[in-house]
């Protein structure tokens, strides 16, 4: 239980981690300079194209107040369709500058890492990481959405619950484990290798993770006798 009230810090600390270093801001604010344009463009397109589209979608022969329905119906449709790309769009041309931010954070925390290869080769990572995790989202969701389809339809609800929580802690995980250089097949089973470890504690990924990677029991643990180390609470380094 104290475990849980810990990570509900998490938040707040790594805010004031990040205010502590000017040196991250650039990388934070290159992330909200490509959302922000991708989003006014996508609006610009919207409200250019909307009636357009939605007009050439419509059959004529509808009668008018059918026709009225289907320009609402269509124009939100395209509406949540729009922003989802332009998110995901953005997500990907903003991982360059969030796996930078996570390099230099890690460096900070005293970890060495692989070299990143140059920012096109980091793009291409980015492309097919995110593409993977995408297709396994989608083949997840819709693996839960047979359940509907047998008597077991109840479970649906906790199980896609329980599956909303494993994919926030991957989340949470993701950029320190791409830092690293881990596949993504590795990181799922890397997290599913750790889940409920009665040793990780505040920092379960100060060893790098490999394809074989286990949770050391050494690991450094605040509070627990061994070497703290760096944290989320330690001052500004070098950069």
């Amino acid at each position: 239980m104290p475990d849980f009230f810990l990570a509900l810090t998490y938040p707040f600390r790594g805010v004031a981690y990040f205010l502590r270093r000017p040196a991250l801001w650039k990388f934070a604010a290159a992330a909200v300079a490509v959302h922000l344009g991708l989003l006014i463009v996508f609006l610009s397109l919207y409200v250019h194209y909307r009636a357009d589209l939605v007009a050439g979608i419509t059959p004529g022969r509808f009668p008018a107040w059918l026709q009225t329905t289907s320009h609402g119906i269509l124009s939100v449709l395209l509406l949540i369709a729009g922003l989802f790309l332009s998110l995901l769009l953005g997500n990907l041309l903003t991982l360059p500058f969030l796996d930078a931010m996570t390099e230099r954070i890690l460096r900070d925390l005293g970890e060495t890492l692989p070299t990143a290869g140059g920012f096109g080769r980091m793009l291409r990572r980015a492309f097919l990481n995110q593409l993977l995790k995408l297709i396994f989202f989608c083949a997840v969701q819709a693996g839960l959405l047979l359940l509907y389809l047998t008597p077991l339809a109840p479970l649906h609800p906790p199980v896609s619950t329980f599956v909303g929580i494993l994919f926030l802690g991957f989340d949470t995980l993701d950029y320190p484990l791409d830092a690293r250089r881990l596949p993504v097949p590795e990181r799922y089973s890397w997290l599913l290798r750790i889940w409920g470890h009665p040793r990780v504690r505040e920092r379960p990924l100060r060893h790098p993770p490999g394809p074989s990677a286990r949770v050391s029991p050494a690991a450094p643990q605040r509070g627990r006798g061994g070497p703290a180390g760096p944290s989320l609470d330690s001052p500004p380094g070098t950069g």
